[in-house]
């Protein structure tokens, strides 16, 4: 006879089996890797004077999942995307883009920043930021536009695509290889920013 004391119910350990597979999956997420898009122009000296009358509030980028959030995106050569299992940013991609391009303006000598009142915003939607599988790419491709804030009127717009070569698809390199494009795109769009405030 089977003692009640020891006697589970299938539906206890179903729960329980349950519960320790979300535990495992948590863990295995929480250990991938992470890694910040760090950008070159965050760490230079500033290489123009901030000039007046060019303060510009840096809103949240668009994107759509999965690149609005903090995995990396990859496309297959038959243009499948996925995400890299063995990486992820720090915060959501559109956050962290939004600190580098205000590091790109303020080092381009443009009061940015991303709160406050400005009489220009700096809008930006992200078509794609992402390793390209098949032709061994890493891809930005922005559209930004300058906005009035008090009209709502568009002042300027332009999209801006760099490719760096990205030999490696995975981890680090894949990284490495993201954050040279986002660097250069960042530096191009606080030089257009700049120019048309």
């Amino acid at each position: 006879m089977t003692s009640r004391l020891f006697a589970i119910p299938r539906r206890r350990v179903t729960v329980g089996l349950c519960v320790v597979v979300a535990t495992l999956a948590g863990c295995a997420a929480s250990n991938r890797p992470t890694f910040d898009l760090s950008g070159a122009q965050a760490h230079l000296a500033r290489a123009h004077a901030i000039r007046q009358g060019s303060a510009l509030i840096v809103r949240m980028p668009e994107a759509v999942a999965p690149t609005g959030g903090d995995r990396v995106v990859i496309r297959a050569a038959d243009g499948a995307v996925a995400v890299l299992p063995d990486a992820q940013w720090s915060d959501s991609l559109p956050n962290l883009l939004r600190h580098r391009l205000v590091d790109a303006l303020q080092n381009a000598g443009v009061a940015a920043g991303d709160t406050g009142a400005c009489p220009t915003a700096l809008l930006t939607d992200i078509h794609r930021f992402e390793i390209d599988a098949g032709r061994n790419v890493a891809v930005v491709d922005i559209a930004v536009r300058l906005v009035d804030t008090t009209s709502g009127a568009a002042k300027a717009g332009e999209t801006f695509v760099v490719e760096t070569p990205a030999p490696d698809h995975y981890g680090a390199s894949a990284i490495a290889a993201l954050s040279a494009a986002a660097a250069q795109a960042s530096t191009r769009i606080a030089g257009w920013a700049r120019s048309r405030l």
